[in-house]
């Protein structure tokens, strides 16, 4: 092998690990883009939620009231232990 073929060969394999390692950094950005993560799963349950809701609206209420009166059991539990350490 000429010395010619052995730079174009380095340069080819320095080119060659060249892409792979901005595939990976790409790879890692896609991995640790916590906000474009939590928006893309956000954008997806809203998704869901709106078909749930055209499909099937007796679900979908009774699942909306499940979640309201959980909600307020929590919020009347909070409150009730707070009242309860503000007395003592």
């Amino acid at each position: 092998m000429t010395q010619q073929q052995q730079r174009e060969l380095g340069l080819a394999e320095a080119e060659l690990a060249r892409a792979e390692l901005y595939d990976t950094l790409g790879q890692l950005r896609d991995r640790l883009n916590y906000a474009k993560r939590i928006d893309d799963a956000t954008e997806r349950v809203g998704i869901r939620i709106r078909e749930e809701r055209q499909q099937r609206p007796l679900v979908f209420v009774a699942g909306v009231v499940a979640v309201a009166a959980t909600a307020g059991v929590v919020v009347w539990a909070i409150a009730k232990r707070a009242s309860k350490n503000l007395r003592s």
